[in-house]
């Protein structure tokens, strides 16, 4: 049997117009796949940092680059780490997506996600009432790995960069009702042999999955609220490698947005 894992990361969307958008999702990577795919990643950093003494070790985080790389941060810079401090020149930005998008573009992977309008959804179902977006979310999300899982006769693990306590266990806990009680779809035993455990892993440890992951969620965000995308290439190939079900290619198990 086949195994996989699912990297998941997550962002919020804020557009002109005072919309927002909590987006979770990542990117489907088979376990004997990963380590070409964690080689290209190696060879991109030492790339885009001109093979700098140990800069395998540095940790991409969009987040880190984009602030970098604001004009009004140039005092600012203290607040990341010094790896970082290349990203003020916008040519580096270009150098990093440019090598992610050929990196996306060339390996065995599948982007998924799932994007809660949370404007519309507070508007019809009320803020207060509403259950934690991360629930929300991380449940539709399995149902769509699970629904990847069984159509490539697979099995897989969900690694999820560690956040606060308390909401990684909403998240596990999450994972263990739809193992006890199944979902609206899959029964228990489906998630359960689909399923085999979520790991929540720091963002320290410099694992290549979920630093694939973290560029995915603001693509997606960005889309959606039809804002510019910080790269067009790689908001384009993003979503060409979103999974298409292995049906009837309406990508509806790739990402999925609630309103």
């Amino acid at each position: 049997m086949a195994e996989y894992t699912l990297y998941i990361d997550e962002s919020e969307t804020f557009n002109s117009s005072g919309k927002k958008y909590f987006v979770m999702s990542g990117v489907i990577i088979r376990e004997t796949n990963y380590p070409s795919i964690q080689s290209e990643m190696e060879a991109l950093k030492r790339k885009v940092w001109n093979n700098a003494a140990g800069c395998e070790n540095y940790i991409l985080h969009e987040k880190d680059v984009s602030f970098a790389n604001f004009p009004l941060n140039s005092s600012k810079l203290s607040a990341v780490a010094s790896c970082y401090h290349i990203f003020t020149d916008t040519k580096k930005v270009q150098l990093l997506y440019n090598e992610l998008s050929k990196l996306f573009k060339k390996s065995d992977l599948y982007t998924i996600g799932v994007c809660l309008d949370k404007s519309v959804l507070f508007a019809r179902y009320g803020e207060k009432n509403l259950n934690n977006q991360l629930t929300i979310a991380i449940q539709l999300l399995i149902e769509h790995y699970c629904q990847f899982l069984i159509m490539n006769h697979a099995a897989g693990d969900i690694c999820y960069e560690a956040m606060q306590p308390e909401q990684n266990t909403k998240i596990q806990q999450r994972l263990y009702e739809l193992k006890a009680l199944g979902s609206m779809y899959y029964s228990p035993k489906t998630i359960q042999d689909c399923i085999r455990e979520i790991h929540f892993v720091k963002k320290s440890e410099n694992m290549i999955g979920l630093q694939l992951a973290d560029f995915v969620p603001n693509t997606l965000g960005r889309y959606v609220a039809g804002m510019k995308p910080k790269n067009k290439n790689f908001a384009k190939i993003v979503r060409k490698k979103l999974y298409d079900g292995c049906q009837d290619k309406t990508y509806r198990f790739g990402f999925k947005v609630l309103s």
